[in-house]
């Protein structure tokens, strides 16, 4: 009897020693945002970052920590279909008849050993682990989505520096033109050729393209403390954030024209969706067997010091074996209306997986059409800075040949570096698109 409590005592404490998953091994979790579609734009830094991000970002850790309870959860369910086993020391005073030949002590030392098990013949414990089991699952959904979305983040902060990075480098030429504009129409005013409404009008243009400068970057600025937030990096050290060129990001970037639907179900929020049905349904079956009765055995295996024998002898040893089922029979309508409350939750958790996957389906579609008409835009502006970069590299030609002045040229070279900057803003939009559609598709790869 001593080797089978030994034995069982083994075998109870057993998973408390398990070994525990790390929840903070984020670099498991790396593979959920799909860093393959992240290389396609070809600049190490994008991807830096993104990695950055996963491994510091406050949020994602959050998200991990919220796996790991629902982890747990399911583990607490699992420890509920296990028997227990406890044990106490106690001193126990007693009175009781006298009686022929049982000699019993009145007071002394007990050490109990309880067994309690709730026999799952109906299995209702073990749909209730299974339920537990698909939130999980539902829940590395989530944080699935949820890194996918941070990295969406940080590529679209990035590409919006490398943006003004660009703007700044042509906004800056334009200011340059300016002012040697300014520095003739200066001359002539002095001369005496034009009126100082004219001059006032060249020093307002230069002012203004200043004060555009600056604005721009104010909003770089400000996007680099967002991308030291979203990274967990010093927000004081952002002037010297590594970056690429815009000129050479994603040089070979293509857009689908159209997407599988298949794409739409394998989406993390579609899916942890169908993981909380898969549960909610499970639940349902537990509610219908609270009707059923429990069955249950407990068990004591007591030592004493009571008896005529030694302490843990069999003549000072009581034991006692009860096993039987138990039925509620009047409980005010608890069981009723729990099976209610769990087919009302499925039904509510069926309506909004389906506006999900019709929200998912008008996502899909909104990203592809959104990328459709802005390549037709980005096309167009490309075509408008190529003409008029033809009509700057005409007015040099005048300039040269003498038909022109100086000013005209630097005119025509302004507004083709304004065109380069609205082409660079219709090219960034482009690449935001990609991410739309990756957003979209739930961080898949797209044919």
């Amino acid at each position: 009897m001593r080797k089978f409590i030994l034995i069982l005592l083994i075998f109870l404490l057993l998973p408390t020693y398990a070994k525990s998953e790390d929840v903070l091994d984020i670099n498991k979790r790396i593979s959920y945002v799909n860093l393959k579609f992240w290389q396609n734009f070809q600049d190490d830094f994008l991807v830096l970052y993104i990695v950055k991000a996963l491994k510091n970002n406050h949020q994602a850790k959050s998200a991990l920590y919220r796996s790991e309870q629902f982890r747990q959860n399911m583990r607490l369910s699992l420890a509920n279909q296990m028997p227990t086993l406890g044990v106490g020391a106690n001193y126990l005073g007693l009175k009781i008849p006298l009686l022929d030949n049982f000699a019993v002590k009145k007071n002394g030392f007990i050490l109990p050993f309880e067994l309690n098990y709730e026999a799952d013949l109906l299995f209702k414990n073990a749909d209730k682990t299974k339920s537990q089991k698909k939130l999980l699952q539902a829940q590395l959904y989530d944080e699935k989505a949820t890194y996918i979305m941070l990295a969406a983040d940080v590529a679209t902060v990035y590409i919006n520096i490398l943006k003004f990075d660009k703007t700044i480098n042509l906004q800056e030429k334009i200011i340059q033109n300016k002012r040697e504009i300014l520095k003739r129409v200066k001359d002539r005013y002095d001369f005496g050729t034009i009126s100082k409404i004219e001059f006032n009008q060249a020093e307002n243009e230069l002012r203004e393209e200043i004060q555009e400068l600056e604005n721009i970057k104010k909003q770089r600025i400000l996007l680099l403390g967002e991308l030291a937030l979203l990274c967990d990096e010093n927000s004081y050290d952002i002037d010297n954030f590594k970056r690429g060129d815009f000129d050479s990001f994603a040089p070979d970037l293509k857009l689908p024209d159209e997407i599988s639907s298949d794409l739409i179900f394998k989406r993390p929020d579609i899916l942890a969706m169908q993981e909380k049905l898969k549960s909610a349904k499970i639940d349902i079956t537990v509610a219908k067997k609270d009707f059923f009765p429990t069955f249950n055995i407990k068990g004591n295996y007591i030592f004493n010091t009571l008896g005529p024998g030694n302490f843990f002898s069999w003549g000072a040893t009581f034991a006692t074996l009860v096993a039987g089922a138990t039925q509620g029979i009047f409980e005010g309508g608890k069981k009723v209306a729990n099976l209610k409350y769990k087919k009302a939750l499925y039904n509510e958790l069926f309506e909004t997986y389906l506006h999900k996957s019709l929200s998912a389906m008008k996502e899909i579609n909104d990203a592809l059409y959104q990328s459709k008409y802005d390549l037709k835009i980005l096309d167009e502006a490309n075509k408008m800075y190529l003409t008029q970069q033809e009509n700057s590299r005409l007015e040099k030609l005048r300039y040269d040949q003498g038909v022109s002045d100086f000013v005209s040229f630097l005119d025509e070279n302004s507004e083709a570096l304004l065109k380069k900057q609205n082409y660079t803003e219709k090219k960034t939009q482009k690449f935001l698109d990609a991410i739309s559609i990756y957003k979209a598709i739930g961080g898949q790869n797209y044919p």
